[in-house]
């Protein structure tokens, strides 16, 4: 991010409610049809499936006492991370499009933010990708 910053190159957050995690619509890794990558992704095994749904309760919990979604919360969390970051989540559906839009409205105090670093000091527990998924930048 410091080198996009000083180059001023925007930035596109890939998959930014989490592939589901974040917008209720999550089951464990093994209820997902064979070959949706959630089968095998780190963040759905057991133990770190359990420590996200938890974060994830809690984000909550922080949603509510604002009046928003955990989605509206996690790209407002984005768009306050800097102006060149600009989150595209993917829907189906228009309702979900304008939940998604109205997050840009949402207003997150410090305090919002440092409850949300405590709530997630790492990011979500278990890494983005299955080893060998990664890639190796030269």
């Amino acid at each position: 991010m410091p080198t996009t910053r000083e180059l001023g190159i925007g930035f596109v957050p890939y998959s930014p409610l989490g592939r589901g995690f974040l917008t209720g619509a999550v089951k464990p890794a093994a209820e997902y049809e064979e070959g949706d990558m959630r089968r095998t992704d780190p963040r759905w095994q057991p133990g770190n499936f359990e420590k996200n749904l938890d974060a994830v309760r809690k984000l909550g919990e922080l949603a509510e006492q604002k009046g928003i979604m955990v989605s509206q919360l996690a790209l407002a969390w984005l768009l306050a991370q800097g102006d060149e970051i600009v989150p595209i989540p993917g829907t189906r559906h228009i309702e979900r499009l304008e939940e998604n839009t109205a997050a840009a409205d949402v207003s997150l105090s410090a305090d919002d933010l440092e409850r949300i670093r405590q709530i997630l000091p790492d990011g979500a527990f278990g890494a983005r990708y299955a080893g060998g998924m990664v890639p190796e930048w030269v």
